[in-house]
């Protein structure tokens, strides 16, 4: 095993993955030497958060040159390097993959991720998600899953598993041991998975058995509490009959073992950073991954281990997993480093591919094209203050359709005055279509509409064809009634050029 006369407080630190902004990192003199004391002692990597893609390159390049031990820098790329760093290939959501029923276009996807990925420097992927979708109202899995059964789950989390680690990248199975029955986002408070052991057993657990067999290298631990496997209450993240049992024990996975994100709300509210890491470390865990306050977590990391808090016997066991990701990643090799080939006109066509093979139209289609109406107005539906993926909806619009269009974006705010002015203003369009922004996100607590936009759909739609575009969550269909519904799956930049598609009734050409 390489760097085997490690100190026991290094190998402590080597189990500490805190956060790294490189656009701070670059502007902010104190923040740069922040960063820099962390690389003095050791940390064992970083986490990658928002950037562009030169900054990121040359910040990770800089602080991988400092570092006495090789640093394993990470990233939360489920659909691309986009979802972090300005720049790079946005590819569609998991569920746009699963509804292709494409293993060998995932697989491409999820190489192509990677490439890209690792030209910035970054050699761990958290991805794929695992969690099998069963409840429809879960506020932040949704389309972050493949799909709502085993069935459609594991296929598409093997498939990207291969592709991302066949180009360097090392993948991650997640959130064990399974978010999708939950109704409250962890980002927020603790969830409770109230299943009983045999559900989990045949459900939950089965696509992360499929991930570990086949050769997935790492699994990250949710925040959610699961009586059935630990009657205490405590989140999974720092439970030993969870980590240490089940997934080590019963399920034999011999990976690296990491923390979700630790300044979660569910581990924040009842845990200090501090308190939070050694608790994960003590129960089997092997990378704990963005405490709240990495300095004072790392301190007292260093402390437990020089006064045996934590046992030096399992400081070791875990350092040596860390080690030897590093070592399959070839960061520990400086022979094996090779920048790989990354073709982003390749990838666009890709993703588009991808999203186009997603879109599913259902309902009345003599509605459709919309090339047959002189007259259409489109109203986007957005579930948080973002506008500019609604923008470049209507972009993309306009160059399939080149006839009157009257647009216009609605929020919660909408009142019934706004909404009569509308109606007045749309009398004369010919079709409505309702473009709808809800995927989703940390910290919103939902993925559904604000019932004051379901009201002004209601209004607005009149005795004219209406068409919904869903960008992201796929069950908002119920609610709006329209004559035509088109699921993307996805908010992702090629799903709306792929929606446009659909409704224009063209067919892409590869």
């Amino acid at each position: 095993m390489p760097y085997p006369e490690l100190s026991t407080d290094l190998a402590a630190a080597q189990l500490l993955m805190p956060s790294l902004f490189p656009t701070k990192y670059k502007e902010d003199e104190s923040y740069r030497q922040y960063i820099c004391s962390l690389v003095e002692d050791g940390v064992g990597g970083f986490c990658v958060f928002h950037s562009d893609l030169d900054t990121c390159t040359h910040v990770l390049t800089e602080l991988q040159a400092m570092a006495d031990i090789p640093l394993i820098f990470s990233a939360d790329f489920e659909h691309g390097i986009s979802m972090r760093i300005d720049g790079g290939t946005d590819f569609p959501h998991a569920m746009a993959l699963g509804v292709a029923h494409d293993t060998k276009l995932t697989r491409l996807v999820a190489g192509a991720v990677a490439r890209e990925a690792h030209a910035l420097g970054v050699h761990w992927n958290f991805a794929p998600v695992c969690d099998v979708n069963t409840n429809k109202e879960n506020p932040i899995i949704n389309t972050r899953a493949f799909g709502e059964s085993i069935g459609e789950v594991i296929p598409q989390a093997t498939a990207w598993i291969e592709g991302s680690q066949e180009e360097g990248v090392a993948a991650c199975a997640k959130h064990f041991p399974g978010h999708g029955d939950c109704a409250v986002d962890s980002h927020l408070a603790l969830p409770t998975l109230q299943l009983s052991r045999e559900r989990l057993s045949s459900v939950e657990l089965v696509p992360f058995l499929a991930a570990i067999r086949a050769g997935v290298q790492s699994v990250m631990v949710a925040h959610l509490a699961v009586p059935a496997f630990d009657s205490s209450g405590i989140p999974a993240s720092m439970s030993a009959p969870i980590i240490s049992g089940v997934l080590r024990e019963y399920m034999k996975f011999e990976g690296v073992i990491v923390s979700d994100a630790l300044d979660m709300k569910a581990i924040s509210d009842q845990y200090t950073s501090d308190v939070a890491v050694l608790t994960f470390i003590r129960v089997g865990g092997d990378c704990a991954l963005v405490p709240a306050d990495a300095r004072l977590a790392l301190d007292r990391l260093k402390q437990a281990a020089l006064s045996g808090e934590l046992a030096i016997e399992r400081i070791r066991e875990s350092c040596a997993r860390m080690l030897a990701l590093k070592e399959w990643c070839g960061l520990l090799d400086k022979r094996r480093h090779r920048q790989p080939h990354i073709s982003l006109e390749e990838h666009g066509m890709l993703a588009l591919k991808a999203a186009t093979n997603a879109v599913r139209v259902s309902g009345d289609e003599s509605v459709l094209p919309i090339e047959k109406y002189n007259h259409i107005a489109c109203f986007a539906l957005l579930s948080n203050d973002d506008i500019d993926p609604a923008s470049e909806f209507f972009h993309y619009l306009s160059q399939v359709y080149e006839k009157d269009t009257d647009i216009a974006y609605l929020n919660a705010d909408i009142d019934d005055e706004s909404i009569a002015s509308y109606i007045r203003d749309t009398e004369s369009a010919d079709c409505v279509l309702f473009a709808v922004f809800a995927r989703p996100r940390s910290y919103a607590g939902t993925v559904g509409l604000d019932k004051r936009l379901v009201h002004a759909v209601q209004r607005l739609r009149g005795d004219r064809p209406t068409i919904a575009i869903l960008f992201g969550n796929p069950y908002l269909a119920e609610e709006l009634e329209c004559d035509v519904t088109v699921r993307c799956y996805s908010d992702a930049k090629p799903s709306r050029g792929a929606a446009c598609l659909a409704l224009s009734g063209k067919s892409l050409s590869l």
